[in-house]
């Protein structure tokens, strides 16, 4: 339940306040006529309820009937002394007025909340992207940024492979004594199967070979079987000589010679094989170079990494002492990128067990899975029972035959042979690779760096696979006391990690499955396992899987599709499962990651740590079984910010969804959008070029357009096109469709994609084409313009339409040659691009209006468009010439031809001949093109722009200010001549006044009269006197910048300089400046002083200190013109020569502390403060610090602007794409404490209203004298209300101060600030909107301007949210009421009037102008109200004491509904309304109330009033000065020069007065018995009431409390 509803069920309870001794009047029933006008929803207007009716045919109120009120009176609910309180002499009113019962009876208004406005993303970031410096400090760890994912091509691959083997079989190393029996396996070969060594040793080297080939078949291995020295150095130059600065594997096998020494040498042979010669590590770096990686598997390893590393520490050392070694071929830092792994410690053997081979390390970097089942087995407590069939001697038979082989014939090491291949996953043995490669991954990525992640784990396939497979070793090894090491150094945890518990589990759940197979050989689940099943052809990453190296992340990110086409993808279908083609499960691994996944993705991603699953997700993307559900999880945790998509790309999710994109599933199109948007969001660079490759850009102009076809590529000038030499720019057209003749093409989109999900897919090429030439020129397409024309004026999607015109504007940005492609194309049906930007300034969502002024602003010719147009036609003839010349070659050069295949030489000439029409057609444009034509285009596009200058969101009109700086840019001579002239006209008009008192009528028209430059110039001005601070910074720079160039010019400078000395000569002479400025002369004023003097004086810093700050001068002397306000554009800002003027005075001061006769400075640079110590009582303006502006910085700011200003506009909308989408907001997600903060606050607000609903019978009879506290504002109030349900009154002064006071906590500090209204403005009005959550106020100023600050109540966290015009063209007068204000939550409408002849609806939700209600009569507005439900009815007070009643629903001229005149109750005359409130509870009394005293109460059905009486006061000669009526008691206030209250039938129930504090500062010199009550409000809830007195400072709070 609502608030509102709350408050409107309480209401309706009655107060039930009758005097029963009393008898009530029947109701008459010739004067009860049925009503003209009954309000309700549905119904038509009846137009014979205007005014404009005879005396007899108006419409009189009925009677006051007791006993036919609305809802039944309950006389036990009141004390008896109420029910015979004798002073009551008429019953209140039971009914609810206006016929508003029948309306309200219906609650389905309530059944939804209301929204809240100005909480939008704009209204809090003021439209600007996060700056640099908060995204590094990120205290929120949102970013946590990884710039360097993407592997680039500075990455090292390993091209080539040194396999030593020094073995020595037969012969035990005089250093090692071995165990007997001892270990001797070799990579899987036993020496002594073979009775020559020398084929043993072979038979064992390419044993090792083929298993090295398995982790990486492109690299070259080469073999060297016990060499000598001559032979190991000659092997290691010819590898380096080959490999060049790429890296090489250099594999050590060193069984069979002593353990390296501790000076760093290792063991080879000599030629004769009689002796064990030494080889020194530093030998080794120079004959092998770097970068290496090193593979040591011998005894006391780590000896050998640290030597290494000692000679290449001795390498910096010499060299920076300048002994570089000659025959080193590499440099030092090619040597500190060697990585290496070693097999022990160095006080540790390698294993001996018989059980285990010789070589375990090496086979725990090339057979992970074989050694590691069989460790599992080996060291699992189920050997002798479960698995005890795994461990028969069966050399000579095959595991399918176990079943018949000998039970009792066992040996200790397992003998299996896992089923499949690594590479196919359908197999157990492909799918514990793949399982293996997850873990390990996922180990090495919660464990080690992110850096040193990436180098080791994603810049080189056999780098990582040794690396990923030596995390096995470091796991395994421990096992026989050997613990493996490595440079980098990897930590101990990897031991002990989780994710080993798993491995073991994966190996369990396989070989159970195996041992049934094996059991049951004739099940169909056997044959599977047992048999390789096929792998299927229509998996988009089939292709990239072929090697075991593939299952690493790096694989996609290597391997190409060799025949180059297209990739299929194939829906899951749902019969798979009967057909027996669903892939089979030897695992539930991934099942049970994914589960984690998504456990981890509800409860663990608020803390913002890397999940440990993200690398296994990774890993199911392979699988199409689990694709879907991976992608959707992926997608999720993309959404939860940046830092999660900088975590994905870091672990190398790139080359996965790259390849998804050549898939046609139509199911993966939205999930895959969402994630390529999240990802170009956060780095958009890195990706547009691999969106090139395999045409991926098309997957995402297919969901824009699903009928658009893939164009034969013909790249002239980067142009990708297809030719239609019969058609007009139809290389600019799809290859195969129809013409588009029917304005909706998307009527045959039956893909099922959301405009969300297109808005994505264009955010998308928006990125890939920004700033991306190439990716412009293919994007390119008329047919596709056709269909983002369409969903810009068509959708209803905003997010869709923004970003239509956003990639619109980028499709022709910089390049002249779309541009005039669309300018030709026009006028054609669907292609009116500029047609459309016309249209969609006025979409109502802000958003849409500023990406459309973006486009205007791309098309605005730059300074160098004409250059970069003749450029580009030069290199288009260039280009033309070139093939004609390669056409002629193969037309006249028949015995090359014949040597060729004819089909090929025909194909290129055809090729040439496309590029030569293309070409050509190009050239044509360009030719074709009329500036004069383009210019006029851009001038109509600059006058619509010139629509949205009053609009009401301050994001528009920055984006506005951004488009007319690039105009300036590119005309500035023209500009620079229509400010001169400006300046001269006024100084010659301002002379004109001082000397005749008049200025002169001259009518003729100055140069550039009604220009496009004028009129730019003359909003330029307006756009500098905005409200908002960062609107009025961006216009100074870009006068400034006229203003530099006037100076700067070599024929109006000198002229400018020669008006600038006689500004300060006449006002040195009327004393407005010091005197030491007289002396400037011509001669001693040079040009290039004058320069500086200038332009310090129209630098940025000088505007914004003087924009509505500085005091204008009214001298009878000289006197600055300024025209009547509402004229023209040109009336609104201030002069040039004003701004002129107060740039010299910030500048010229003078040199001597001389005091005046007032004791003031002569120093003082600012007027304002001077005039403000002459006055007592006066307060300067902007003596309270401002309000804050989201995410601006004016320090920021550049003090000179040197071209045009740039637009943010596309980076800000980038941060919709970084934030959650798919998740709750915190606001919504039960348990937040945003979420706990709203519930509290709606429960807080349910028991403010039903509490003070029970207060109502309080307010008749009890005492509003007793003051609660009294406040001192510091200044004079002069408008001051209470928040709903916070305990703040906020008041505003005389000009521009806001304070607020929490009026409970008497030891609360105030807060205060500046509504920054310019100087003779004031605040005229107060309003709170949004008060069921967090309240923000509303301020309205005289001249027009509407403000909006959120955090009032602290003067630190003030922050401005938005700020417009309401009005343009307020006619400031002595009596004017400055801009009133009524705000209607339920419908999020301002009604706002003033000095102005309409009555304006501003809508809050698309901030602009919803409907001008003429008010008919030239009277001012002094008050409106209005019903704040379904807010279709309200009234206005006027000057002239008429009210009229409007409705909204009817035609604005015809919307007058009631005319009523004050006084016509015959309570007093008529007179000006100073008063007018529609209750918002209780039963909708409307109250009005005018200066004569007259209070009267009204029903919008009646012509005449319900009754009124009169409220002056006890000599009844006093004006009334207020009359306010409570939201929802009966009880109405009336102030002259006391506090009167009364009750809505009229009885008075309390007098008293309002008592100034002794301690005020203004009290003491003003009579108590003449000062009159200046202002009073109640409480919306409460029982309270504030009041001050004319001319003081305080503020008194009463609280009606019960009389005893």
């Amino acid at each position: 339940m609502t608030n509102l509803e709350t408050l409107f069920k309480e209401s309706l309870k009655p107060t039930g306040l009758r005097n029963n001794n009393i008898q009530t009047p029947q109701p008459n029933p010739k004067n009860n006529k049925q009503p003209l006008y009954t309000l309700t929803d549905d119904e038509n207007v009846d137009k014979t309820t205007t005014p404009n009716h005879t005396k007899d045919s108006k419409e009189k109120s009925p009677p006051l009937d007791s006993s036919n009120h609305f809802f039944s009176f309950d006389e036990d609910h009141f004390s008896s002394d109420i029910v015979n309180n004798s002073m009551l002499l008429k019953p209140l009113n039971q009914q609810t007025r206006h016929g508003f019962d029948k309306e309200y009876s219906n609650l389905e208004i309530f059944e939804s909340d209301f929204l809240f406005y100005f909480d939008d993303k704009r209204h809090q970031t003021n439209g600007n992207p996060l700056d640099e410096e908060t995204t590094k400090m990120d205290k929120d760890r949102l970013y946590q940024p990884i710039k360097d994912w993407k592997i680039g091509k500075e990455r090292i691959k390993t091209v080539a492979a040194a396999l030593v083997l020094c073995l020595h079989l037969g012969v035990d190393p005089p250093d090692v004594v071995k165990t007997q029996p001892c270990a001797r396996v070799e990579s899987s070969i036993d020496y002594l199967d073979y009775q020559d060594s020398k084929k043993a040793i072979e038979a064992i080297g390419k044993s090792l070979q083929g298993r090295y080939e398995l982790l990486s078949p492109r690299t070259k291995y080469k073999l060297s079987l016990d060499p000598c020295v001559e032979d190991l150095k000659r092997f290691c130059n010819s590898l380096r000589k080959s490999c060049k600065n790429e890296r090489v594997l250099f594999h050590y096998n060193g069984h069979g010679v002593p353990k390296p020494t501790t000076s760093g040498e290792i063991w080879i042979f000599n030629r004769g094989y009689t002796q064990y010669i030494p080889v020194s590590l530093y030998d080794l770096q120079n004959w092998l170079g770097a970068p290496c990686i090193y593979v040591w598997d011998c005894n006391q390893a780590e000896l050998i990494i640290k030597n290494f590393n000692a000679f290449v520490e001795k390498r910096k050392q010499d060299d920076l002492q300048g002994k570089h070694d000659p025959a080193a071929p590499s440099t030092i830092e090619q040597y500190t990128n060697c990585y290496q792994l070693a097999a022990c410690k160095a006080d540790e053997f390698l294993p001996m067990n018989e059980e285990l081979p010789a070589d375990l390390f090496t086979c725990c970097l090339t057979t992970p899975i074989e050694i590691s089942i069989k460790i599992y087995l080996m060291q699992s407590p189920l050997k002798d029972t479960k698995y005890s069939i795994l461990f028969k001697n069966s050399k000579e038979s095959n595991i399918r035959d176990h079943h018949t082989t000998d039970k009792n014939n066992f040996s200790k090491m397992p003998d299996i042979v896992i089923p499949g291949k690594s590479t196919d996953r359908r197999t157990p043995l492909g799918e514990l690779n793949w399982i293996f490669t997850a873990i390990t991954d996922t180990i090495a990525w919660t464990t080690l760096p992110r850096d040193v992640f990436n180098q080791l784990f994603r810049h080189d396939l056999i780098t990582a696979a040794l690396f990923r497979n030596f995390l096995l070793a470091k796991k395994l090894m421990p096992i026989y006391n050997c613990h493996p090491v490595s440079h980098p150094s990897l930590p101990d945890s990897i031991i002990n990690h989780p994710m080993w518990k798993s491995w073991d589990l994966a190996i369990d759940q396989v070989l159970s499955k195996l041992i049934d197979s094996m059991l049951n050989p004739t099940a169909a689940v056997s044959q599977q396992m047992l048999l390789n099943p096929k792998q299927h052809q229509d998996d988009p990453l089939v292709k990239y899987k072929s090697g075991l190296n593939s299952l690493s992340t790096m694989s996609l990110a290597s391997q190409r599709d060799h025949q180059n086409m297209p990739l299929k993808l194939a829906q899951h279908k749902p019969n798979e499962v009967a057909e027996g083609n669903v892939q089979q499960q030897y695992s539930d691994f991934f099942v049970q990651n994914l589960t984690a996944f998504e456990l981890w993705l509800k409860y663990g991603s608020s803390k913002k740590t890397p999940p440990e699953q993200l690398p296994i997700v990774l890993q199911v993307l392979l699988s199409q079984l689990h694709r879907s559900k991976a992608l959707v999880l992926l997608a999720k945790f993309l959404d939860l910010g940046p830092w999660a998509v900088y975590l994905s790309l870091s672990i190398g999710i790139f080359p996965y969804v790259m390849k998804l994109l050549q898939g046609p599933s139509a199911e993966m199109k939205p999930i895959l959008v969402f994630i390529w948007a999240r990802i170009m969001a956060i780095d958009s660079k890195n990706t547009q070029t691999e969106l090139i490759k395999e045409d991926g850009y098309m997957y995402f102009m297919q969901i824009i357009r699903p009928d658009f076809t893939t164009p034969t590529r013909q790249i002239i000038n980067g142009s990708s096109a297809s030719l239609h030499t019969n058609k007009k720019f139809s290389q600019y057209k799809m290859l195969s469709h129809n013409v588009l003749h029917d304005p909706a093409p998307v009527s045959s989109d039956n893909s099922g994609i959301t405009d969300n999900q297109k808005a994505m897919a264009t955010f998308v090429l928006a990125c890939f084409i920004n700033g991306f030439e190439l990716g412009q020129k293919y994007c390119f397409n008329l047919d596709f313009i056709a269909q983002l024309i369409y969903y810009a004026e068509n959708s209803e999607t905003a997010l869709l339409r923004q970003w239509s015109i956003l990639l619109l504007s980028f499709l022709y940005k910089n390049t002249p040659l779309f541009k005039y492609v669309i300018l030709a194309n026009e006028n054609e049906p669907h292609y009116g691009v500029l047609t459309t930007l016309s249209k969609t300034l006025k979409d109502p969502v802000p958003e849409v209006r500023t990406a459309t002024l973006v486009a205007m602003t791309e098309f605005v010719s730059d300074v160098h468009e004409q250059e970069s147009a003749f450029k580009m036609y030069q290199d288009l003839q260039m280009q033309y010439n070139n093939i004609q010349q390669q056409l002629f070659g193969l037309q006249n050069n028949p015995m090359g031809n014949a040597m060729q295949n004819q089909s090929s030489v025909i194909s290129s000439q055809h090729q040439l001949q496309q590029q030569l029409q293309m070409i050509q057609s190009n050239i044509q444009i360009l030719q074709n093109n009329d500036i004069k034509d383009t210019k006029q285009e851009e001038v109509r596009l600059i006058v619509a722009a010139l629509s949205v200058l009053n609009d009401g969101s301050s994001v528009v009109r920055k984006e506005l200010v951004v488009l007319l700086s690039k105009f300036v840019n590119t005309y500035m001579s023209f500009f620079i001549v229509i400010a001169f002239v400006d300046l001269t006209e006024e100084l010659v008009q301002n002379d004109s006044l001082s000397n005749n008192g008049n200025g002169s009528n001259n009518n003729k028209k100055s140069i550039g009269h009604n220009s496009i430059f004028n009129t730019v110039w003359k909003s330029l001005l307006i756009l500098s006197e905005d409200p908002h601070e960062e609107i009025r910074s961006l216009v100074d720079l870009v006068i400034g910048r006229i203003l530099f160039e006037l100076n700067d010019h070599p024929e109006l400078g000198t002229m400018v300089m020669k008006l600038e000395k006689k500004v300060i000569q006449k006002n040195v002479n009327i004393g407005r400046l010091n005197k030491s400025t007289n002396n400037m002369d011509d001669s001693k004023l040079s040009k290039a002083e004058g320069k500086t003097l200038l332009s310090s004086m129209f630098s940025a810093d000088s505007f914004s200190k003087n924009n509505g700050n500085s005091v204008p001068i009214n001298n009878e002397s000289y006197p600055v013109h300024k025209k009547n306000e509402g004229t023209d554009a040109e009336n609104k800002s201030d002069s040039l020569v004003t701004k002129f003027f107060d740039a010299i005075k910030t500048l010229v001061g003078n040199d001597d502390n001389e005091m005046d006769s007032y004791g003031i400075n002569n120093n003082e640079v600012s007027f304002s403060k001077r005039l403000a110590k002459l006055s007592l009582i006066n307060q300067q303006y902007k003596v309270s610090p401002p309000a804050k502006t989201p995410r601006f910085n004016k320090g920021k700011l550049p003090t000179k602007l040197d071209t045009y200003l740039k637009s943010k506009f596309f980076d800000y909308s980038k941060e919709y794409f970084t934030c959650p989408q798919m998740h709750k907001e915190e606001l919504d997600e039960p348990g937040s404490e945003s979420y706990l903060r709203r519930q509290w606050k709606t429960e807080r607000n349910d028991r403010i209203i039903r509490t003070t609903q029970g207060e109502k019978e309080l307010s008749l009879y009890g005492d509003w004298s007793q003051q609660l506290i009294s406040i001192d504002n510091k200044t004079v109030p002069k408008k001051f209300k209470f928040t709903q349900f916070e305990n703040y009154l906020v008041t505003s002064d005389e000009r521009d101060t806001i304070r607020c006071f929490d009026w409970k906590d008497k030891d609360s500090p105030s807060s205060s600030f500046s509504n920054g209204n310019s100087y003779g403005t004031r605040i005229s009005d107060l309003t709170f909107i949004n008060e069921d959550d967090d309240s923000l106020l509303v301020t309205c100023t005289s001249d027009g301007v509407m403000k909006v600050f959120k955090d009032f109540h602290s003067t630190e966290d003030t922050t401005l949210v938005a700020c417009w015009r309401g009005f343009t063209d307020m006619l400031q007068t002595p009596r004017s009421t400055g801009l009133i204000s009524e705000w209607q939550q339920s419908t999020g409408t301002f009604l706002i009037g003033g000095d102005v002849k309409v009555i304006r609806c501003w809508d809050a939700l698309t901030e602009s102008v919803d409907i001008d209600i003429p008010a008919k009569t030239s009277s001012l507005v002094t008050a409106i109200t209005s019903d704040q439900l379904a807010g279709n009815i309200f009234a206005a007070g006027f000057l002239d004491g008429t009210i009229r009643v409007y409705d909204k629903r009817v035609d604005p001229r015809e919307s007058m509904m009631r005319l009523w005149k004050s006084g016509s109750s015959g309570a007093g005359k008529k007179s000006s309304i100073n008063s007018l409130k529609m209750q918002r509870g209780g039963f909708r009394e409307l109250v009005s109330g005018n200066n004569d005293g007259a209070v009267e109460l009204w029903d919008i059905r009646y012509q005449e009033p319900v009754f009124g009486f009169s409220a002056t006061g006890f000599d009844g000669k006093s004006s009334m000065t207020s009359a306010q009526v409570h939201e929802h008691a009966p009880i109405i206030a009336t102030t002259s020069k006391n506090v009167e209250l009364w009750t809505t039938s009229g009885d008075s129930v309390g007098l008293f007065k309002n008592v100034t504090p002794l301690n005020s500062m203004v009290g003491s010199l003003t009579s108590k018995n003449l000062s009159f009550v200046n202002s009073l409000i109640f409480h919306p809830h409460r029982m309270m009431l504030a009041a001050n007195n004319l001319h003081e400072t305080s503020i008194n709070i009463y609280q009606c409390t019960e009389k005893f």
